[in-house]
């Protein structure tokens, strides 16, 4: 893709300087930029007005345009408005366009975004993930347009700043429809802990190696700390690829077979067990079933420990300041594996009216750091102060605190919150380069064979996975008659087509 970016960049610049010699003797210059323009002195031959290799002439001057975004927040934030319009001082001079900011609380997210795509309004960046409005089935659905074309010409800087690999969780078919926000894209899984419980039990992190090893602790907390939840959680902390299963398909890693799993496997029901005897013995937060959000079940401060997917660099300050200040561990208990950029991108809809303009957004709000912060922490003075070097003191009481630097883009351009790692971005930038990367990365499952099916599916895990993964529902009684539901459901079905399509990618990737 370098190569056609290149070879269209010459082909333009090509294009516009012919126009520019062709019409010299009846106009001033071919630029239409709003710094005016420089008639070419009589005594010069028309030629000698054309720019140097480095001197090329300014694009032509874009008319105004309002661009829409939407994306999920935590929380509404009282200065929004103000920040919107320092956000839209930025844009109206770089490419003459303001955005509209259109934030959505992160549990009403999936249900607003779909009746909005219904309603076939016309909409211009949408925030999408493998895991909340998903990607790939709302391509599927035709919700989003193919950006190759539009990253060759208006993005190609924003391309060129993530390898391959992270533009391979933005493909469907061999096409881009979504730009990656560049972040922690390998997990560490593991445990976030209170600091100072783990300092007044002496707990040594050293010898929890799995999660069944942190039970002794929560018990000294349940008898020694009222008013402390011991373990925080929304839908249980099952992570296939704790147990050896790869993060992109579920299929035991090094299984030279490349057998796909059943939707309950083995690991899944031990996972299960022992939810379930934490939640009996009031280990777990009792409401964990029927909370939205995964900060709903921490954001309280009595939380001891919880479980994190990630287990990103710096997340510590984040954590920190959702609980109200108090200190946290990060403990992983597996090594980082690449999962992917898949999880947070954001893309352009359909039916954008101004697609050339969302794509200069999109690479404005990756490559420009003034902006990018911006968006992530407020305004200078107002919503933060700078303190020393690249670091920051935040405030979250004071109208715009977002905690969600991941949604907007590329985190290599943030400021740091104090109690930040001061190398947290090489950090982030050395996990992702040197975790483990799945054989499978690049393949894409295809629900339209199993729309049915995976409309069913997720109705049954919709009505048991919840209660099953906390430690709510008892495994004995209940599993059985999930799994049921499951089969009759299609479950099985969609395990054959999966492992159909993973056949067919592995022989034409030379896998197989």
């Amino acid at each position: 893709m370098k190569q056609a970016i290149e070879k269209k960049k010459k082909a333009t610049w090509s294009m516009m300087l012919a126009l520019c010699t062709a019409l010299a003797a009846g106009l001033a210059g071919c630029s239409g930029s709003t710094t005016g323009t420089t008639d070419t002195p009589a005594d010069k031959p028309a030629d000698a007005a054309a720019p140097a290799d480095d001197e090329l002439p300014a694009a032509p001057e874009l008319e105004p345009v309002e661009l829409t975004w939407y994306y999920p927040q935590n929380q509404a934030h009282v200065d929004q408005a103000l920040v919107n319009e320092a956000v839209n001082k930025i844009t109206k001079e770089k490419i003459n366009a303001t955005i509209k900011l259109m934030p959505i609380d992160f549990g009403t997210y999936e249900q607003k975004l779909n009746t909005i795509v219904a309603s076939n309004e016309a909409i211009d960046i949408i925030w999408t993930s493998g895991w909340l409005f998903s990607f790939p089935n709302n391509q599927r659905k035709g919700v989003f347009q193919p950006l190759d074309e539009l990253l060759e010409k208006y993005g190609p800087n924003l391309y060129d700043s993530m390898e391959e690999k992270f533009w391979n969780d933005a493909k469907i078919d061999g096409q881009i429809y979504a730009v990656p926000n560049y972040q922690i894209s390998a997990s560490r899984a593991g445990l976030v802990l209170q600091k100072r419980f783990v300092d007044k039990y002496n707990l040594d992190l050293s010898t929890i190696k799995k999660m069944e090893d942190i039970e002794p602790f929560l018990k000294q907390i349940k008898e020694n700390e009222p008013g402390i939840v011991p373990f925080g959680t929304t839908r249980g902390f099952y992570t296939a690829f704790i147990y050896g299963i790869d993060p992109k398909v579920a299929v035991y890693k090094n299984d030279p077979t490349h057998t796909v799993l059943p939707e309950v496997t083995k690991e899944k029901r031990e996972n299960f067990k022992l939810a379930h005897s934490w939640y009996s013995q009031g280990l777990i937060n009792e409401d964990a079933a029927t909370l939205k959000s995964a900060a709903d079940a921490y954001n309280k401060g009595n939380t001891a420990v919880w479980f994190d997917f990630t287990g990103k660099p710096g997340s510590e300050v984040e954590f920190s300041a959702a609980i109200g200040g108090e200190e946290v561990v990060l403990h992983p208990l597996a090594k980082a594996v690449f999962t992917g950029a898949g999880s947070t991108m954001n893309a352009i809809s359909r039916t954008s009216k101004n697609p050339e303009r969302a794509m200069m957004f999109l690479e404005l709000v990756n490559t420009d750091k003034e902006l990018y912060n911006l968006l992530v922490y407020g305004i200078e003075g107002k919503h933060y102060e700078k303190t020393t070097g690249n670091f920051i003191k935040t405030n979250p009481e004071s109208g715009y605190f977002t905690n969600t630097d991941w949604v907007f883009g590329n985190i290599r351009n943030e400021y740091l919150p104090e109690g930040a790692p001061a190398d947290k971005l090489e950090q982030t930038a050395a996990i992702n380069a040197e975790a483990e990367v799945s054989p499978y990365n690049g393949f894409v499952f295809n629900t339209d064979p199993v729309k049915t099916e995976t409309a069913n599916v997720k109705a049954v895990n919709d009505e048991y996975y919840a209660a099953l993964a906390t430690g709510t529902l008892d495994p004995e009684q209940y599993l059985p008659i999930y799994e049921e539901k499951l089969e009759k459901a299609g479950a099985e079905v969609i395990r054959a087509e999966t492992q159909k399509q993973l056949n067919e990618w592995l022989a034409a990737n030379g896998k197989k």
